[in-house]
Parts: structure tokens; C-alpha cells; sequence
């Protein structure tokens, strides 16, 4: 590893744990846009990405005083639990940002620890929030039950996506709330209505989907609530029989095989499309093609889909749960998410009722323009900010 040597004064040093930068997915989606703001906004401080591997084909343009460095570890726990303070040390860095809910627990009181908790799910009881079926979940909701809570009380300042998060953090975890500050996420610019609906068919084609459809995202942990979005998709075409698909995206082959078996005992099967995981642009055009999108998660931070849903100007049914209200506002349809019924119902109404869609279409481009990404930036400077006074 080559060591970088800071020739010039810089008032703030800032260390990034930038590991999930290349995944352009839930935290990597919020690492990628807030270092791509701060990139244009602060040329005062310098920033060091520390990384696992040097990413390829990175589309992110950093100045001068932004530096990529890369150490491998092989396993993610012990990247940050040791080659992360490590670097930070060597590297003498006034602050280091974590911006994936976890950091080292071992990093000396002279670095500041600046903390990003989306949300505080896995340490909810496995009674509110069942353990998801996927291996790699169960261990991380394990790795971060042990970290988190004692990392909080170590962070100089702890950031989080809502207020609805912020108040669990200060309820669960017991830190002061001076501490804590909201800064919201905000959907990507490639997020618009597409005038060539020529794109939309073509995607439409490549994933299999026929005529009219209805969109959500998928994911095997239960809280993502598939099973019954499925029962209530049968009750919708049973009651209105209309000719409609249901499209999820983003389950893995395991989540493919496990809903395809419900779908089938349901005798929904034929009129279900899984696209797995599907690259930005074609998730942007699945949006602008679905006549309504669905979110009834049973636990959300932040809930960003419902954002990028409603910025591609599709309607959105979405859960009374964890923060989505706070983030949709007035503008989706909410239901109680384990209301089958309830969801069915908000369906149809969304299809049939043309007024009704046009107004949570106009609304949703209004509540996206309450989300930024500069803004997200700025309120990070002010955060590091303070910090350095403290």
C-alpha cells in the first residue's frame, strides 16, 4: 500500500470508509451521491476513500484533494475492525466517517468518529422483525446487534436518514441528542419520466413482461413483505379481473425460487415476472413503464424507492411503517402493510380511479423536490464541522 503524504495544509482531514462504493445499491447508492456532491462542493478539506479494491470503471470525478486508497482484507469485519483504524492512524486523519451503520470499536479518542445509522431493524426482537432466510443476512444483523451499540456511544456525531430513525436511535441505543442529525437521501437524477417509450417497451421485451404491470422490490428478509404482496395481487385479479402482471425486481435466484413456489400454490405463477437484479437505466424505465409501484415494507430507515418511483411520475400504494410516511408524505396511497385486503383494495383504487392517479402523480414530483442530494452534502460539511469545535 503506498502511503500519501500531505503536502499541503488542509484544514480537516477527513477519512471515508468508501468500501461500498461499487455497490450501487441501498448504503452504495448513499456513499457514491454524497461523495459525488462533496466532490463538487468542498475543495477546502481533503478526503481519504479508503476502499477494499480499487474500483473499475468508476464513474465519479474527484478533485485533487480527494484521494482513492485501497487495502485488501478478505473478510469485511475484519477490514473494519482492523485495517480500517489502521489507516485511519497511519493516515493521521482528524475524522473518520463510517456511513454503513458499523466502524471500528478501537480507534483513538484524538480521531473524530463521524457514524451513519440508516436505521436500527437488527436489533429490533426477531418477534417484530423475523431473521431473514439468507445466511449472509442473519450474520450481519448478528455482526451489527454486537457493534452498533457500543460504537454509538463512541461517535462524536451519528448521522441518520429520518426522523423517524432518529428517534428509535435515541430510544434504542440511548445516545444524546445533540448528537444525532437528519440528513435525508434523495433519488438519483437518472430517476425522471422518459419521453421515449420506445426504451420502455425495449425493457419491457428483454425481462419478458407483457402489456399493463404492476412494479415492486423485492428482497428475502420478511420485512420486504413479498409473500403478501403476492396473496394480494391474487385478490386484485380475482377482483377485477384485469389482465395485469405482477414485476418484482431485485430478488436473488434463492428469493426467485422461494416466491415462485408461493406463486404457484396461489396459481398466480404465470402472471408473475422476476427480473432478479436489473442494472439503473432499466430499473428507471420498469418505473416510468408500471401503471402503480408497491412498498408495503414492514420496517424502512428511509424507503428511497418510493422517492424514485414518484420522480419517474409512477403512482405509488405504500406502508403506514417505519419512516415511509414521513418520506412519502402526502403523496402515495399508504395502507397497513400486513393488510391483505387493504393492499388488493388500494390497487384497484389506483388503476381505476384516473383522478386519483393524476393527483398522486402531480404530488409525488412535488415531494421529491423536497429531497437533494447538495443539501445532503452541505448538512454533512456542517457535521464535520462541528465536530472539529467539540
Amino acid at each position: 500500500m503506498v502511503i500519501y503524504k500531505n503536502y499541503k495544509n488542509y484544514p480537516i482531514k477527513i477519512g471515508f470508509d468508501a468500501y461500498f462504493l461499487s455497490y450501487r445499491r441501498g448504503i452504495g447508492n448513499f456513499v457514491y451521491h454524497v461523495l459525488s456532491h462533496l466532490a463538487f462542493l468542498d475543495r477546502k478539506n481533503q478526503y481519504l476513500l479508503y476502499m477494499a479494491a480499487k474500483p473499475k470503471n468508476l464513474d465519479l470525478s474527484l478533485p485533487q484533494n480527494f484521494i482513492l486508497r485501497s487495502f485488501a482484507c478478505p473478510i469485511y469485519p475484519l477490514w473494519e475492525q482492523m485495517g480500517l483504524p489502521f489507516v485511519a492512524i497511519r493516515d493521521s486523519v482528524d475524522i473518520l466517517h463510517c456511513p454503513a451503520n458499523t466502524g471500528p470499536l478501537f480507534l483513538p479518542q484524538k480521531i473524530k468518529m463521524v457514524l451513519t445509522i440508516y436505521d436500527v431493524m437488527y436489533l429490533l426482537p426477531y418477534e417484530v422483525l423475523p431473521a431473514s432466510p439468507s445466511p449472509y443476512q442473519r450474520l450481519g444483523r448478528i455482526y451489527r446487534r454486537w457493534v452498533v451499540p457500543r460504537i454509538a456511544k463512541r461517535a462524536d456525531a451519528i448521522i441518520t436518514v429520518s426522523h423517524h430513525s432518529c428517534q428509535d436511535i435515541l430510544h434504542i441505543l440511548q445516545v444524546p441528542s445533540e448528537r444525532v442529525s437528519v440528513v435525508y437521501g434523495a433519488p438519483s437524477p437518472t430517476f425522471r419520466p422518459l419521453p421515449n417509450k420506445e426504451k420502455i417497451e425495449q425493457v419491457k421485451q428483454r425481462y419478458g413482461i407483457k402489456g399493463r404491470f404492476i412494479l415492486t422490490l423485492g428482497g428475502l428478509d420478511p420485512r420486504k413483505n413479498i409473500a403478501r404482496v403476492l396473496q394480494s395481487f391474487k385478490k386484485f385479479k380475482q377482483q377485477s379481473k384485469r389482465d395485469h402482471q405482477l414485476v418484482i425486481v431485485g430478488l436473488p435466484k434463492s428469493g426467485q425460487r422461494l416466491f415462485s413456489r408461493i406463486a404457484m400454490e396461489i396459481e398466480i405463477a404465470e402472471q408473475v415476472v422476476f427480473t432478479g437484479f436489473v442494472p439503473e437505466e432499466d430499473l428507471v424505465a420498469l418505473y416510468n413503464g408500471a401503471e402503480v409501484f408497491l412498498y408495503p415494507s414492514l420496517y424502512e430507515g428511509f424507503g428511497l424507492p418510493v422517492l424514485e418511483a414518484m420522480a419517474c411520475g409512477t403512482p405509488v400504494i405504500a406502508s403506514t411503517a417505519g419512516s415511509i410516511p414521513e418520506i412519502a408524505g402526502e403523496a402515495a396511497l399508504l395502507i397497513e402493510p400486513k393488510d391483505i385486503e387493504a393492499l388488493a383494495l388500494a390497487i384497484e383504487q389506483v388503476i381505476n380511479d384516473q383522478a386519483l392517479r393524476l393527483e398522486l402523480i402531480v404530488r409525488g414530483f412535488e415531494q421529491v423536490k423536497k429531497f437533494s442530494w447538495e443539501k445532503a452534502a452541505r448538512e454533512l460539511l456542517t457535521v464535520y464541522e462541528r465536530v472539529m469545535q467539540t
